[in-house]
């Protein structure tokens, strides 16, 4: 089958490998979709994130959804023919967190297209049935993709607790923030603001929830950041944040929604910034008694995620701003990491 494989810094080849076996509690999925994710674009560009290093070629995505076309002997048969949107996380099923129910952090999980285990960018995937979600008629490939960045934010609203009343602030308007800011209006804030260097998303904010948006320099806790917080303390009255989100790509926006957070407020911190050396304003979170959060991936929301796109309530389509077809699937990861031409969400569909 064909497959782009990532092999260097920034760069892709088109690979012939053998199609993918299934194990008797697998289908096989042929692949219709992949979404660019930020995460890609961390092993797309320096080929890690923090200490997860790819050291050989590697097929990238994790964003996927397609047509199921062969049932293994002890998978569900009625998803046969289905367009499924897949949640690529395989956990073992058996150590102590998949056990207590918290498969999300399970340490021996199977996560396509990260270190050691090829992605969904090629045309078949082999996938445990269970892991699979059929969607409606209606939904397209793409925004069936698209289930994965928007279970990312229902996890992230789902840890923030949100009461009726509350102001939120996003840092990071890509595709997770934008899905975080617009669930968490529709779930009991009443004000949402959102932070971003770039522009154009900060524009395109307004039309996901956001009802103030800053476009800040870069900077954590000095310059740009500076500027952000002051910003943010003009917006509430001297009050800050009652819950304060970090979806950036970068060790500053930890910081800054620390900083963002009122007294005895809730941190929850999504963003993957790829560094090992992220800094944590200790002093200051203690000082505040804030409730922190990190969000990792989603649990178990994949069937509330499909409803709440089903109904309208979260819009998924319209962050699919690119759609590249599979035979360049570079172009697709260069526009994305370039920020180019207005990019939310690159989708590669067959």
């Amino acid at each position: 089958m064909k497959a782009w494989q990532w092999y260097k810094s920034a760069s892709m080849r088109l690979v012939d490998l053998p199609p993918p076996r299934i194990k008797p509690r697998d289908v096989l999925v042929r692949v219709e979709a992949v979404g660019v994710c930020g995460s890609d674009i961390h092993y797309y560009r320096d080929g890690r994130i923090g200490n997860a290093v790819i050291e050989e070629p590697l097929v990238l995505g994790h964003e996927y959804a397609g047509i199921v076309e062969e049932i293994g002997s002890a998978a569900d048969n009625t998803l046969m023919g289905r367009r499924v949107a897949v949640e690529p996380g395989i956990p073992c099923f058996s150590c102590e967190s998949c056990r207590t129910g918290h498969y999300n952090v399970c340490t021996g999980m199977f996560f396509p297209g990260g270190p050691g285990n090829n992605g969904a960018l090629c045309e078949y995937m082999a996938v445990d049935a269970r892991f699979c979600f059929p969607v409606s008629e209606a939904m397209s490939a793409g925004c069936a993709a698209m289930v994965e960045p928007a279970a990312v934010a229902v996890h992230t609203v789902e840890l923030a607790a949100l009461r009726p009343g509350d102001t939120v602030v996003v840092f990071g308007l890509g595709v997770v923030g934008l899905l975080t800011a617009q669930l968490a209006k529709v779930s009991g804030a009443v004000r949402v603001l959102g932070i971003d260097p770039l522009g154009y998303r900060v524009q395109a904010a307004s039309r996901y929830g956001v009802d103030a948006g800053f476009q800040a320099r870069p900077g954590g806790l000095q310059e740009g950041g500076k500027e952000a917080l002051a910003w943010i303390a003009d917006q509430t009255g001297g009050r800050l944040a009652d819950v304060a989100i970090d979806c950036t790509n970068s060790s500053e926006g930890l910081a800054l929604a620390c900083a963002a957070a009122r007294p005895a407020g809730w941190c929850v911190l999504t963003g993957i910034s790829g560094s090992e050396q992220d800094v944590l304003p200790v002093s200051l979170a203690r000082r505040r008694e804030l409730t922190l959060h990190w969000c990792r991936r989603f649990l178990n929301n994949y069937p509330a995620t499909l409803a709440l796109i089903d109904a309208g309530v979260l819009d998924v389509a319209g962050l699919i701003t690119h759609v590249f077809p599979f035979e360049e699937a570079p172009a697709a990861f260069a526009l994305t990491t370039a920020y180019a031409d207005n990019v939310l969400k690159a989708s590669i569909e067959w």
